[in-house]
C-alpha cells in the first residue's frame, strides 16, 4: 500500500527535480511565457498597477522560493514534523527586506516594522495554506 505525503513535505523531499525542471530551458520557458503574457495585460490596461503586481509577483516569488528551500533542508536534517512555527519564522524573516523594498516602490516609504512583518507573516501563511490544501500525493518511500 502506497503511503502519502503532504504536498508540500513531498515537495521537501523532492524538491532537487522541481529545482531542476525549473532551471531547465522547459521550465524557464514555460514561467517566462505566462509571467510575461500577464504583466504585458496588466501593463497596457494600468501602468501603476501593473508595477505593484510585478512587485507582488516577486514577493511571494521568494517567499516560495524560500518555504520550499526551508522545507527541504528541514526534511534533509529529518526535522520537518513539529517544527512548523520556527520554519514559518525562518521564511518571514527570509523576506522580511524584500517586503520593506517593496512597500517602498509602491509609495508606502515610512512603513513600520509591525506592518512589514504582517505581511512577511501573510505571504508565508498563505503560500503554506496553498500548498498544504493541495491533496496528499502517493509517494513510494513513507
Amino acid at each position: 500500500m502506497a503511503s502519502f505525503k503532504s504536498f508540500l513535505s513531498a515537495v521537501g523531499h523532492g524538491v532537487q527535480d522541481v529545482f531542476k525542471w525549473l532551471g531547465s530551458s522547459q521550465g524557464q520557458a514555460a514561467i517566462s511565457a505566462t509571467e510575461n503574457a500577464v504583466n504585458i495585460a496588466i501593463s497596457f490596461a494600468n501602468p501603476a498597477l501593473g508595477a505593484g503586481l510585478v512587485g507582488i509577483e516577486q514577493l511571494i516569488n521568494s517567499g516560495l522560493k524560500q518555504a520550499v528551500g526551508i522545507e527541504a533542508l528541514s526534511a534533509a536534517a529529518g526535522q520537518q514534523s513539529g517544527s512548523g512555527a520556527q520554519k514559518a519564522a525562518a521564511v518571514t524573516s527570509s523576506i522580511a527586506p524584500n517586503v520593506a523594498a517593496f512597500l517602498k516602490s509602491i509609495g508606502i516609504s515610512n512603513a513600520t516594522a509591525q506592518q512589514e512583518q504582517e505581511l512577511a507573516v501573510a505571504i508565508n501563511n498563505g503560500l503554506v495554506a496553498i500548498l498544504n490544501a493541495i491533496p496528499p500525493i502517493p509517494s513510494v518511500a513513507g
